[in-house]
């Protein structure tokens, strides 16, 4: 059975593991080298969950935890989603972030934002079934990491109409999978 519920200031490094955890399966599956970035990504996963457990969304699975996410700012932005593999294909996720999209429709956003790694198929994919859309493709760099990433914007319009639609970034294929 899925609990969704706030994280509280005890689970900070638990949380931690789970989102290197979910981290490292992501970028393995595009043939990235996570040992070579683990000892960082591992540092700011630890960071973030201490910093902001307060802005943390977990998901337990009979008890266990399970999933994260988080809307660090309170706004629109949803910052981060991260499903341990033991849990993944349980519809954690998904669950976690209609609780996070739900936060933001009550602060009167009209759609909810988010980012992710433009090699993260399993994302991607999950994100447009759940009714996001690519509306952007950027590269940044990443402090944490210390490299540049290749990263692709996604929004999902609450009430269809109200954000300015960029034509043909989705439709013509780029991001089609």
């Amino acid at each position: 059975m899925l609990t969704i519920r706030p994280a509280s200031s005890a689970e900070a490094q638990d949380l931690a593991w789970i989102g290197l955890a979910a981290w490292e399966k992501a970028i393995r599956v595009w043939g990235e080298d996570a040992d070579r970035l683990r000892e960082n990504a591992k540092e700011a996963f630890y960071e973030f969950c201490t910093a902001h457990w307060p802005d943390i969304l977990v998901g337990e699975w009979d008890g266990d935890l399970a999933g994260w996410g988080s809307c660090e700012k309170a706004d629109d932005f949803i910052t981060d989603l991260w499903v341990h593999p033991e849990f993944q294909g349980r519809g954690i996720g998904t669950v976690v972030l209609e609780a996070i999209e739900a936060g933001i429709r009550e602060r009167g956003y009209p759609a909810a934002r988010l980012d992710t790694h433009a090699r993260n198929a399993g994302a991607i994919r999950l994100y447009k079934r759940l009714g996001y859309r690519v509306k952007a493709y950027f590269v940044t760099y990443s402090e944490p990491l210390d490299e540049d990433i290749d990263k692709v914007e996604m929004i999902r319009e609450f009430y269809p109409g109200t954000e300015p639609v960029e034509p043909g970034i989705d439709e013509d294929g780029l991001y089609g999978i």
